[in-house]
């Protein structure tokens, strides 16, 4: 019997500079947020994967029973529910934001709009700069292309490299 509340596959989107690459992520062992901030691996191994140039995402123009992705390259991670984003220390009912936050960001070829989970003052730099993980999480997130905004994903948790950001500004209460 399959036991629905640890899945075993995530589907989701990661996006490079150019490209837009869907598949599946074995996650039985470790969620995505989790393998994303793992600093022992360089990679990710994905499953069923369909690559597309971000300026047309319609048109696969490959499509694979694996590839691997070099974590350091890819600039956001898109999944359809809040909770696929999440690492597991937040993932069971205790995730450490009191209150959320509207954000904006941009990373090379998006702009980025969402939500910031916060126990504190927001810092930006702090967020920015605190801790180990490489990416952060925004929930409820929507991705804009820069050059044609009619092109937009959006999904329960977009995952940022913190290194791709290059502005980050929160919207006044």
């Amino acid at each position: 019997m399959e036991n629905r509340s640890s899945p075993t596959w995530l589907v989701a989107d990661f996006f490079t500079h150019s490209y837009r690459i869907s598949g599946r992520l074995n996650v039985r062992h470790r969620l995505l947020a989790d393998q994303l901030n793992n600093p022992t691996s360089d990679f990710l191994q994905i499953e069923d994967t369909y690559i597309s140039n971000v300026e047309h995402p319609a048109d696969i123009m490959a499509s694979q029973t694996s590839a691997i992705l070099y974590k350091k390259n890819v600039t956001t991670v898109v999944t359809a529910q809040q909770q696929d984003g999440l690492p597991r220390e937040h993932s069971y009912g205790n995730y450490f934001g009191a209150y959320t936050r509207k954000v904006f960001m941009t990373v090379p070829s998006f702009e980025i709009e969402g939500y910031l989970r916060l126990s504190g003052k927001l810092d930006l730099r702090t967020v920015l700069t605190s801790g180990t993980d490489d990416f952060i999480t925004i929930l409820d997130g929507s991705m804009r292309f820069s050059i044609r905004p009619d092109i937009s994903f959006s999904g329960g948790a977009i995952l940022i490299n913190k290194r791709y950001i290059g502005a980050f500004c929160m919207e006044e209460e």
